[in-house]
């Protein structure tokens, strides 16, 4: 039932992003990022804090029309605690973002979407394989040719029994 309603509100998002009326021209960027990822709740108790890698797909919105769209793959390792299994995680989300409108050289954004988790503690056999949010804030620095951003988001996995939770902080480039 979650899996259906998460599909279902990712496809329904993500056409209606792409189908918004262009009154300008929106633009595509590539872009790379990387920072400290806070396990929280049982994953916390669990693991201390790691880092991530993020690559991203984005898809800007336009001054008539502030909403846009990112698909964001991310690679997250996160250290065991007390000789405790390491984690790692692998996401591919898709994100609507909603820029506010005013931003010269910083534009601040909300961030929200859904997506897939895969993750794997060592030693274990298998990988986890479970659907997920997430939702944060950020800013986005134009610069001459390419923009930076930075943004903070929560990610909650839907696993048996409990939810898992961590929190990426995350710095990079948009080319």
């Amino acid at each position: 039932m979650k899996r259906k309603f998460v599909r279902s509100a990712f496809i329904v998002a993500a056409l209606f992003a792409i189908t918004l009326p262009a009154h300008a021209q929106r633009r595509a960027s590539l872009g790379v990022a990387a920072g400290a990822t806070f396990p929280v709740s049982d994953l916390g108790d669990a693991t201390s804090t790691g880092f991530h890698v993020l690559g991203t797909l984005a898809i800007s919105g336009t001054a008539s029309s502030p909403l846009g769209f990112r698909v964001d793959g991310m690679y997250n390792d996160l250290s065991g605690k007390n000789s405790g299994s390491d984690v790692k995680v692998w996401t591919i989300n898709g994100n609507l973002v909603y820029a506010f409108p005013g931003g010269m050289t910083a534009t601040p954004y909300l961030i929200a979407g859904a997506g897939w988790y895969n993750s794997k503690a060592e030693g274990a056999d298998e990988s986890r394989n479970d659907i997920g949010i997430n939702g944060g804030i950020g800013a986005r620095f134009a610069l001459s040719g390419f923009s930076t951003f930075a943004e903070v988001r929560f990610h909650n996995i839907f696993s048996d029994p409990n939810s898992t939770q961590m929190i990426p902080l995350t710095f990079g480039i948009l080319f």
